[in-house]
């Protein structure tokens, strides 16, 4: 099979979190989706195929620099002084989709995901700065706030994809 995560994503509540990452409720569409399923037989097939294709457009949003709401994000210090994307490797790479006979939930399982989907500050738990190598060499901090660069979501074209995944299958 497919390599995962080790951690799969709770499908409750707005954007969660956890120690683990983040994932998303689709508002509904979810629970839509599942009666839609539960009238088909290859059900598990479409599930995964809705998951592959909401992870390629979770992952687009990464080369787009642009939310599930087609808002661009804010230009990392970063991509500002080296050029290139703003969010890039790890987080992109660790995008993944765990799907039931009656959802499809699109997560990561990386500890910081979170901060970059709803942004926030960071400061030192046990040290007085934070210390970290930037764009321009190693900083010392006593906070570093990071703007919400929101990635997992539904966009228009995520849930048009969903729709037509969904007609394909009921037509058999």
């Amino acid at each position: 099979g497919r390599d995962r995560p080790q951690t799969l994503f709770r499908p409750a509540g707005a954007v969660m979190a956890g120690k683990t990452g983040c994932a998303l409720d689709w508002g509904g569409f979810d629970k839509a989706l599942g009666k839609a399923a539960q009238k088909m037989k290859n059900r598990q097939k479409m599930m995964d195929s809705i998951g592959e294709a909401l992870v390629s457009g979770t992952v687009k949003r990464f080369s787009d620099g642009k939310g599930p709401d087609g808002r661009e994000w804010p230009t990392s210090g970063r991509a500002a002084a080296q050029g290139g994307q703003t969010l890039v490797g790890r987080l992109r790479n660790s995008v993944d989709y765990a799907a039931t006979l009656d959802k499809v939930m699109v997560g990561t399982n990386l500890p910081y995901a979170l901060i970059h989907q709803m942004g926030g500050t960071i400061t030192p738990k046990t040290k007085k700065h934070l210390k970290f190598k930037g764009a321009n060499g190693w900083a010392t901090v006593d906070k570093v706030s990071i703007p919400p660069r929101p990635f997992i979501g539904i966009s228009n074209e995520d849930l048009e994809e969903a729709k037509s995944t969904i007609a394909a299958f009921m037509a058999g």
